[in-house]
């Protein structure tokens, strides 16, 4: 009981170091939390970005052209894009039908909602894109129906698509992502989860189960691959004459240029920073603990002297190490279980180090005091 009144009134004294520590701590590790996702975000994004590069993909931006819009209906609330005209709607659908498949050059993806049968999505890749993604399609089937992994359970079961029945064929791999160099979702994200997958070569097939998957949100998302020049114009061609819009084409290795350098630097200041104010506030730390334990010497030496043993100093030392990082240890705590990172196996790693590190500080403390205890206290 003497030993824990003595170990609160040093930790009592110290008690603004301590708050602020504590602070600081769940901060810092928000901080590591932050750059760990970060780290997580960019890699998987690089991971997919080498595809695209590998794959010799060129982004497809639509542009609407006002000009073509009939005067009668310029106040009308319309669209981006325009729907094909009945002329032109049979060779908008022959043409992406044709680019759509194996021999062709086209490739997008189409996220809907799509509640039955547990699901809360559909994705729907079309063509080339399938080939960009981290599931391995089968050689042998043009269209595939797969799940997320968290619905693995319905791999040989059916599921209906407007009045026709398809079967499961697999689950996508854990870490499926969704990539778009306009937008990435990691594999954990939340609209990953209950999904549908549909990889299809065949625009007509999902313009039948998906009507509205066949049109804006289709050309959105449309990417080539290895496409050559005549493949481009006629793809210009075919979407101006049809729903009156501009393609514009930039390659993968243009849009990753002129978009690398900002994002790259200030990505690597903050993980500078990041980095800098952890190893500052650690050392700060440990630094202040040394202090504390110097500052108590004469009062240890005392007690040393009125018959307390070098055991009870050394616990008296030890304990109020850990006491200290007590509300460190809460904070970093709290932050863990708000980034559910609060698991038991990560609570006793944070425990022992946190045991360990007194433990040592402790040790060096009390070799330290033992000499100079013997020097009668001179400092050399």
């Amino acid at each position: 009981m003497t030993l824990l009144k003595q170990v609160l009134s040093d930790l009592f004294k110290e008690i603004g170091w301590i708050v602020l520590y504590g602070f600081l701590a769940a901060m810092t590790v928000m901080t590591c939390i932050l750059v760990g996702l970060s780290y997580k975000h960019v890699s998987g994004q690089n991971s997919a970005i080498t595809r695209f590069i590998a794959n010799d993909v060129s982004l497809l931006q639509i542009k609407s052209c006002d000009l073509n819009v009939p005067s009668s209906s310029m106040d009308e609330p319309t669209s981006a894009y325009s729907e094909p005209s009945q002329s032109s709607t049979a060779s908008f659908m022959d043409y992406f039908e044709r680019a759509f498949s194996a021999e062709g050059i086209l490739g997008s993806y189409v996220i809907l909602p799509f509640d039955r049968d547990g699901f809360n999505n559909v994705i729907i890749y079309f063509g080339k894109y399938a080939e960009l993604t981290r599931f391995n399609l089968p050689a042998e089937k043009s269209t595939v129906i797969a799940v997320s992994p968290d619905m693995r359970k319905m791999v040989g079961q059916t599921v209906s698509l407007a009045a026709e029945t398809f079967s499961v064929d697999a689950a996508v791999p854990d870490d499926m992502d969704l990539y778009h160099p306009y937008y990435y979702a990691p594999s954990d994200a939340e609209e990953l989860k209950k999904t549908l997958y549909i990889f299809t070569d065949s625009y007509m097939l999902i313009n039948r189960l998906f009507p509205q998957a066949s049109g804006e949100m289709l050309l959105d998302h449309l990417i080539a691959i290895g496409a050559t020049e005549a493949e481009l114009v006629e793809l210009r061609t075919v979407l101006f004459n049809s729903v009156g819009v501009y393609v514009g084409i930039q390659s993968m290795e243009a849009f990753i240029a002129s978009a690398e350098a900002g994002g790259t630097r200030t990505h690597q200041t903050y993980l500078l920073f990041y980095i800098s104010a952890s190893v500052a506030l650690i050392g700060a730390m440990l630094a202040n603990m040394m202090r504390s334990l110097s500052f108590m010497m004469p009062t240890y030496s005392i007690h040393h002297l009125f018959g307390a043993s070098g055991k009870h100093i050394f616990m008296r030392m030890l304990l109020f190490t850990a006491g200290y990082n007590i509300l460190p240890l809460c904070g970093i705590a709290l932050i863990m279980s708000m980034n559910m990172l609060a698991s038991p196996v990560n609570i006793i790693i944070l425990v022992l180090t946190v045991l360990t590190v007194a433990t040592i500080i402790s040790a060096v403390k009390f070799r330290q005091f033992k000499i100079c205890f013997s020097q009668g206290l001179r400092r050399g």
